[in-house]
């Protein structure tokens, strides 16, 4: 392998004959710095960039552009592929980013149905990334939400662990708002099941019919004909 390597780095510094000159290596690693700085300036983040190989010599390009070598693999050890389209090269280039990644933990542990306050959980450091999957990471995703099961102390609290809390409860009666073409009516009726601000949900009218709406943040439940 290393010496197909060899073999087409000079197969490539022959052709460079054409008049474009040599690609300048270190300009390829300062625009796979610039395209990690603009790739991770909203995370906090820290990178080492490797180097390229000094002894590879490709045809100098006018259009060069740098992108994820794998793009679903943008933390830990991965690579920056920088290439020239127009004359048909890319090289990876490997960096390791280290990445701090902040998570929401329950302080005490909690059963299913209860509402997390502020008390019940704080923000720490994720040492892994790679196990931050899904983990809330601002407190304020937490509080007010209601946790779908029990927890213990210490767990990171998740996406699917939490819903929103219940405005309206199966067998409530509800307000109905009815609003179509040039027309706006209102009702009464009973939840046929429990939701929350923005699901929907049937309600059975006082005369039989079912509709169906969306819960509003006073309970109101919207439909549209």
């Amino acid at each position: 392998m290393r010496r197909l390597i060899i073999g087409l780095c000079w197969l490539l510094a022959a052709g460079l004959a054409w008049g474009g000159g040599t690609q300048d290596l270190a300009q390829l690693e300062r625009l796979a710095n610039l395209f990690l700085k603009r790739e991770l300036e909203m995370r906090a983040a820290t990178w080492t960039l490797g180097q390229l190989d000094r002894r590879l010599a490709v045809p100098a390009c006018k259009a060069l552009k740098a992108d994820w070598a794998t793009p679903g693999v943008t933390t830990g050890s991965t690579f920056v592929a920088v290439s020239c389209q127009e004359l048909g090269w890319s090289f990876r280039i490997p960096v390791r980013i280290n990445e701090k990644r902040l998570g929401v933990v329950l302080n005490r542990a909690m059963a299913a149905g209860e509402t997390i306050s502020g008390d019940d959980v704080r923000v720490v450091d994720i040492s892994n990334p790679a196990l931050a999957s899904n983990v809330l990471t601002d407190a304020s995703q937490a509080v007010g939400q209601v946790l779908r099961t029990g927890a213990p102390a210490g767990v990171w609290v998740r996406n699917f662990m939490v819903r929103a809390p219940y405005l309206v409860r199966s067998n409530q009666r509800v307000k109905v708002l009815a609003q179509g073409d040039g027309f706006s009516a209102e009702a009464e009726g009973t939840a046929m099941a429990n939701a929350a601000q923005g699901e929907q949900i049937s309600v059975r009218l006082s005369t039989g019919r079912v509709v169906r709406g969306m819960v509003q943040a006073d309970g109101s439940v919207a439909v549209v004909f």
